[in-house]
């Protein structure tokens, strides 16, 4: 750790308890060990669901991988009637998340839970499900250059098996939007359930994360351009 960081870890109980968990993250079944986060980070995915649900009157959100809430309570100013639940695998996050969540007045309509999976969720629940930034790890491009496999930091069959749990906590015609994943959608058997609701521009895509196939090796030069998936039948 640079001088930095240890003066960090003495003054910062937040940042300690983060140094603790990338310690155990690998063997807990996360994706992304990090936490960064920001309010209002894909305006053009909120906004493209919030049109499709017509503002959300009384329909269930899920946003997996909340991190520390910034997502949710983003996801509270485009839809101020739904019933939004926010799940992430770090406990001290969700911990972050309920403490925003009682000084902004208890919310009934907004849960957070620990989880870092969806099986334990009800299955047809959700009109919306929000998977951005999880299914990726950092540590595949370092020095500029991506690494030849995922493997040893993220696995495309673990990704796969846990979109397949996600596509069945949505209900039938239910929106699916997954970004800056290191796996593209198409790939996965799930995505044989949905078509294409939403592509971004090919300048943005360009500047995604690297992709790996189903083999975990990288997709030289690969772009995926799709964000948003829309379930057609039920699973």
């Amino acid at each position: 750790m640079r001088l930095g960081g240890v003066w960090r870890a003495f003054g910062d109980p937040a940042f300690r308890r983060d140094l603790l968990w990338r310690k155990l993250s690998r063997r807990s079944g996360a994706f992304q060990i990090g936490g960064d986060t920001g309010e209002d980070r894909y305006p053009e995915i909120f906004r493209f669901v919030e049109d499709a649900l017509d503002g959300g009157l009384n329909a269930r959100l899920l946003s997996f991988g909340c991190s520390t809430g910034e997502e949710v309570f983003t996801l509270r100013r485009y839809f101020p009637r739904a019933a939004i639940d926010g799940a992430d695998i770090n406990p001290y996050r969700i911990r972050a998340c309920r403490a925003r969540w009682r000084r902004e007045g208890r919310d009934p309509r907004l849960r957070f839970v620990v989880a870092g999976s969806a099986a334990a969720l009800p299955a047809a629940r959700y009109d919306a499900i929000f998977c951005l930034a999880v299914l990726r790890h950092g540590g595949l491009r370092q020095g500029g250059e991506p690494a030849p496999r995922c493997d040893h930091l993220i696995r495309f069959d673990a990704a796969a098996r846990l979109v397949g749990e996600l596509a069945r906590r949505l209900k039938p015609g239910g929106l699916l939007a997954i970004a800056h994943s290191n796996f593209r959608f198409s790939d996965m058997p799930a995505s044989s359930e949905f078509e294409v609701a939403l592509s971004r521009d090919l300048e943005l895509a360009i500047l995604g994360p690297p992709l790996y196939g189903p083999d975990n090796r990288l997709l030289p030069g690969a772009v995926y351009r799709d964000l948003v998936f829309r379930k057609c039948r039920s699973s």
